[in-house]
């Protein structure tokens, strides 16, 4: 989506600079004006996107997983895996533990969306003896009520068009997660809709991770349409 946005910003820059304007002198200086601002936003998107596929992505991964006091065995949930970003991460945390990552496998949420992407990943990573690819919604996830002792979940439920599919969302997160479980909920936009569904379903210990560089950069350049930000929660051990 980025990419398409800020090659647009960038055609339409080169249309404004290149193709001649008659007529009144505003007219022209707004022209070269609006052609300045599409190409600076054309360019900070293309700088974000490869900031964030080389070294921005496994960076924000890494500090997000540091947050978990992690022994080692844990059973980890990645909802909307993907090519296993978080999955991988989790793995190289729990060398005695076991992680899951579910996905539908749309291209339209990523491309190269598909579970042997995700297990070659895997397999690159050294961790593919203790990661699973699994099929699934997660409107409905096909696991049993507090099954992990953590559910992660990055740039996925945005992806839901109503705030109903993804309050549907974050309960099926919080029913498969144990009680004193972690869930690490990051996401691009609706951040305010997801901590109100926390507190509604009874979780009061909880943080917003901002996300630095990322959140700042992405938010000035989309106009804060898009502020990447994670919600760090813990699941009461006398609820659910």
């Amino acid at each position: 989506m980025f990419f398409r946005v800020g090659g647009g910003a960038l055609v339409l820059s080169l249309i404004f600079a290149y193709v001649p304007f008659h007529g009144s002198a505003w007219i022209v200086v707004t022209a070269r004006a609006v052609s300045a601002i599409a190409a600076c936003y054309g360019i900070g998107m293309a700088a974000y996107m490869t900031y964030g596929s080389r070294i921005g992505k496994v960076r924000t991964r890494d500090r997000l997983l540091r947050v978990i006091p992690w022994t080692g065995s844990e059973r980890v949930l990645d909802v909307g895996c993907g090519r296993g970003l978080m999955a991988v991460g989790a793995a190289l945390q729990v060398p005695n533990g076991e992680v899951i990552g579910i996905d539908l496998w749309s291209a339209a949420d990523q491309a190269d969306n598909t579970p042997d992407a995700a297990r070659e990943n895997t397999r690159r990573a050294g961790v593919v003896d203790r990661v699973r690819i699994d099929t699934g919604d997660v409107r409905a996830l096909p696991y049993e009520v507090n099954s992990f002792d953590v559910v992660l979940s990055h740039w996925v439920v945005h992806n839901l068009a109503t705030a109903t599919d993804r309050a549907q969302a974050l309960r099926e997160m919080l029913r498969v997660l144990r009680p004193d479980g972690w869930l690490i909920l990051a996401d691009i936009s609706h951040q305010t809709e997801y901590i109100a569904q926390l507190h509604t379903a009874g979780i009061t210990h909880l943080r917003e991770e901002r996300g630095g560089l990322e959140s700042t950069v992405i938010g000035f350049f989309s106009g804060n349409t898009f502020r990447p930000q994670a919600i760090i929660a813990r699941k009461p051990v006398t609820r659910f």
